[in-house]
């Protein structure tokens, strides 16, 4: 039986409801699920299922309308807006479909930007920053903007950012989506490889095969419920 510690994420009958105009919209409707660390997650369901509201939760974005989200041993709901970004800063890495770069920064400054919000040193940064651009084979590229760079390229960035301040945990909302298919398995393989060598819980949303190929653990959730939870 696994204990708290093995676990980055464990939802107690989380609900979610949104108010849109005057209508309620249950978007969570009672999901109980427990995420391991250190392993390639993935959350799977159609569109309108509840994979955003999830991760939104899972990434201190929300908090739930019921039920009790736990993240890295931490109950969300007890946290101050302040409180909940500076947790997001220290222990959540996010990476995004549409890459969410900074436009008038570099690859650098984009990869050196969650330390410089961590308030790490001017050498830390650099030591870290220009690792994590070897690592995701970007060197080179170092100085280009992201409208000088490939959607792949892009998205290599945004795993550094991610990646670079060694967070905990990484939220994944389909992250392959606006890449073709041999970029998207290079994406892939690039985040399983680096996943593996850094130790660090991955969580996904994703339609793609390719992603679900690589799974550990898959989570299917239809209609606001959790459908089925399974080990690969």
């Amino acid at each position: 039986m696994r204990n708290n510690s093995e676990f980055a994420v464990r939802l107690t009958d989380v609900k979610k409801t949104y108010l849109m105009g005057k209508v309620e919209v249950e978007a969570i409707k009672g999901i109980s699920l427990q995420i391991p660390t250190k392993r390639f997650n993935v959350i799977i369901g159609p569109s309108g299922s509840g994979k955003t509201t999830l991760l939104n939760l899972l990434g201190c974005i929300d908090i739930p309308s019921a039920g009790r989200v736990e993240v890295c041993g931490q109950d969300i709901a007890c946290l101050t807006d302040e409180q909940a970004s500076d947790f997001r800063a220290e222990n959540i890495g996010f990476i995004f479909q549409n890459f969410n770069l900074i436009p008038v920064l570099s690859a650098y400054e984009n990869v050196e930007y969650p330390l410089l919000l961590m308030k790490k040193p001017v050498k830390e940064r650099k030591e870290l920053t220009l690792k994590m651009l070897d690592a995701v084979g970007l060197t080179s590229h170092k100085h280009h903007r992201p409208n000088e760079l490939s959607g792949g390229q892009r998205q290599r960035v945004a795993i550094a950012r991610a990646l670079v301040k060694g967070p905990k945990l990484v939220l994944a909302d389909e992250p392959t989506a606006n890449l073709d298919s041999k970029t998207g398995q290079s994406i892939i393989d690039l985040m399983y490889a680096m996943q593996a060598e850094n130790h660090t819980t991955f969580i996904f949303s994703s339609h793609d095969r390719q992603v679900m190929a690589h799974a550990e653990k898959v989570f299917e959730i239809q209609d606001g419920l959790l459908m089925q939870d399974k080990e690969l």
